[in-house]
């Protein structure tokens, strides 16, 4: 199952959210693999209230010394329901490091050739990240942002660059704190004939699912019904569904259309 990349190009639309939806509701491998790339540092490990450590750290320095079968997995903490979860120090410095690591020794592509869904959660996509490298590597980088004007015009113009520099994009729409006064809201499918990127997924506005989701630790449970984990769990089939095909013949289908900016959020989270 090929690696998938999610990251934003501007605010904190959020990434970490769709990405732990994503993971938690995958049915189809009975393990999933999420990784913090986020050379911001790591946030997941505070929101599922685990006890400190760093995966990702431990990942980077085996890295240096070759790659074992299933490294990722033994650095990875495993969480209800299947996931298994490699966090990201929560220092920057330190976790730019890491990435940067990562990426060096060539882990992104190992894990793109993998069996088992991996997940990356990249962050924020800036000029020279470190996490460029390991979206580079995934069959389809995500990119979270709100269908709202002062957001799509910091997207378009960074579109062309992340497409040479070997990512492959396809668009997850949110939503979040209200938008100022006047200021436009899109379409999907408006946005998608604009940008010249296929919609992938909307994610509607569930604070109760994304907060019962870090409550059990990733394990969807009864929130499952929640209407944020209903459309995750399509958004990953659909995503299987596409990446399973050969690597010239992932076309990824467009979402659901014309939907209101009240309908398309994670939250206030990541």
């Amino acid at each position: 199952m090929p690696l998938i990349a999610l990251a934003s190009v501007k605010s904190s639309p959020g990434v970490t959210t769709a990405a732990l939806a994503l993971a938690s509701t995958w049915k189809t491998a009975e393990r999933r693999l999420l990784v913090e790339a986020d050379p911001s540092g790591g946030d997941l490990g505070l929101w599922l209230g685990l006890p400190a450590d760093s995966g990702l750290a431990g990942l980077a320095a085996a890295a240096r010394h070759g790659h074992g079968a299933g490294l990722p997995w033994r650095h990875a903490r495993e969480l209800a329901g299947g996931t298994h979860l490699v966090t990201a120090p929560a220092g920057a410095e330190q976790a730019a490091a890491c990435v940067t690591a990562l990426a060096a020794a060539e882990l992104p592509q190992e894990l793109a050739a993998g069996p088992e869904p991996a997940l990356a959660d990249c962050g924020r996509l800036y000029p020279g990240s470190p996490a460029l490298a390991v979206a580079a590597a995934a069959a389809v980088t995500l990119l979270v942002v709100r269908p709202r004007v002062s957001e799509l015009a910091h997207l378009e113009p960074r579109i062309r660059g992340l497409e040479q520099a070997g990512l492959r994009l396809a668009l997850i729409l949110t939503a979040g704190p209200r938008r100022a006064p006047g200021e436009p809201s899109y379409p999907a499918e408006e946005i998608a004939a604009t940008l010249g990127v296929p919609v992938q997924a909307t994610l509607p506005g569930d604070p109760r699912a994304a907060e019962q989701l870090c409550r059990r630790a990733g394990d969807p449970g009864p929130a499952r019904r929640l209407p944020l984990l209903r459309e995750a769990a399509a958004a990953a089939a659909a995503l299987d569904a596409a990446l399973g095909q050969p690597p010239d013949a992932p076309a990824l289908p467009a979402g659901p259309h014309d939907r209101d900016e009240t309908e398309v959020s994670v939250g206030d989270r990541g």
